[in-house]
């Protein structure tokens, strides 16, 4: 191969993969966002530059057109998938795609169109492998190099409507392609955002892995004393999730640093390691319900114990459905019937406790902001306050005196 020959194909080699990385996904988003603002001049220019005959334009046109058929399809199945993504503390494939590479996982009937379309108008042609091969030729991404991509290109002289309606006919579906590639576009980096937000926000990644926790507690709970201290010393030894939460100093460094990095695998092995190994006098009921919080978990039973010392002081027995109905939206508001049950099980105080039924029956008439409620929370920071427990004296003596000030007033 001569010199001028090489150096073409080193200008020349086109590769279509896309690197998983926010970066790329957003340059992607913004060539499909402004191919309606300028598009008509870069197709214009591009089909000068390629010399394209009308039986291809026509036969581009509608691959494009078989291609958005498809896409559709697929993101019909990407609305679906972007509401579970960042719901799911651990995900599977981490090991061989970080989040980037699982979002473009779910585009593919995407992609492959965008590919082909954007390599169809890059300037040169591709040379053959074995060349590419000899003399070391390094790619350039399609999508830096396609005159539809990001590439420098000049404005055609003549204006759309002065070329065949065939060309006319291939802009309008590629508009209609490009608008359906920036609606895909919008989830996916709205996906990928979302996830870096949560990632910053210490106290939103910390209840994803209390739920993923909890579910984890309930999907073993049948069977989770069954498992032998050998079995958990070799879980402890070959579980990565254990090891990475073994380097954090809190909870909330681990939910945010560890946030989408494990698989589902190596997460249930740590919540069995916990389960077994964590006890704390915590039951496993106990891990089901508010998963693996020890502190929340005594305040629960601290309430429950001290609970008629929030009851008013003229308390009639028909209003205990109601109170039990209160306590449950305070301590597990989306699953009363547990609630309920733990209640029932752990309350030894004067009067009669209802059972589900009757508690359930008072979510009609349940209002956050009266003042049976708002008395009955502020009792509960009252109670606390009191109890010379520094786990659960959360709040200062100021603050319990207004408490106390407000409850009075009210009274």
């Amino acid at each position: 191969m001569k010199a001028d020959q090489k150096e073409k194909c080193l200008q020349a080699y086109y590769r279509t993969d896309i690197e998983p990385t926010l970066d790329r996904l957003n340059q992607i988003k913004d060539i499909v966002s402004n191919f309606e603002k300028n598009g008509a001049n870069r197709l214009t220019c591009a089909l000068e530059m390629k010399h394209k005959d009308l039986d291809e334009i026509e036969k581009l046109s509608e691959f494009i057109a078989q291609a958005r058929e498809k896409m559709e399809k697929e993101l019909e199945r990407l609305k679906k998938f972007e509401p579970t993504f960042n719901n799911q503390f651990a995900t599977d494939h981490n090991n061989y795609y970080n989040s980037v590479s699982e979002v473009l996982r779910h585009i593919r009937s995407h992609l492959s169109p965008l590919k082909i379309i954007l390599k169809k108008f890059c300037p040169r042609k591709h040379p053959t492998v074995q060349e590419c091969e000899t003399y070391k030729i390094l790619p350039k991404s399609v999508i830096d190099a396609s005159l539809l991509g990001d590439e420098i290109y000049e404005a055609d002289l003549f204006k759309l409507d002065s070329f065949p309606a065939e060309v006319q006919g291939l802009y309008n579906e590629m508009i209609k392609f490009f608008k359906a590639e920036k609606e895909c576009m919008d989830i996916c980096t709205e996906i990928l955002e979302e996830e870096r937000d949560i990632r910053k926000d210490p106290i939103k990644s910390k209840c994803i892995l209390d739920k993923y926790r909890q579910n984890a507690y309930k999907r073993m709970e049948n069977w989770i004393m069954l498992i032998s201290e050998d079995a958990i010393e070799y879980l402890k030894a070959t579980t990565p999730a254990y090891h990475a939460y073994q380097q954090y100093a809190s909870e909330e460094g681990f939910a945010q640093g560890e946030f989408h990095k494990q698989n589902c695998a190596s997460m249930d092995h740590l919540c069995l390691i916990e389960a077994v190994t964590e006890n704390d006098d915590i039951t496993i009921k106990e891990k089901v319900l508010w998963g693996n919080n020890p502190k929340t978990i005594k305040k629960i039973r601290y309430v429950i114990s001290h609970f008629d010392e929030l009851l008013p002081a003229r308390f009639k027995h028909k209003l205990m459905g109601m109170y039990e109905y209160i306590f449950c939206q305070w301590a597990l508001p989306e699953n009363v019937k547990q609630a309920v049950d733990y209640f029932l099980e752990h309350y030894n105080g004067i009067y009669k406790p209802v059972k589900y039924a009757a508690v359930n029956k008072h979510s009609l008439g349940y209002d956050k902001n009266s003042k049976m409620v708002k008395d009955f929370t502020a009792g509960i920071n009252v109670i606390f306050a009191n109890s010379n427990n520094a786990e659960l004296m959360d709040f200062s003596a100021k603050k319990v005196d207004l408490i106390m000030s407000e409850m009075t007033r009210n009274s």
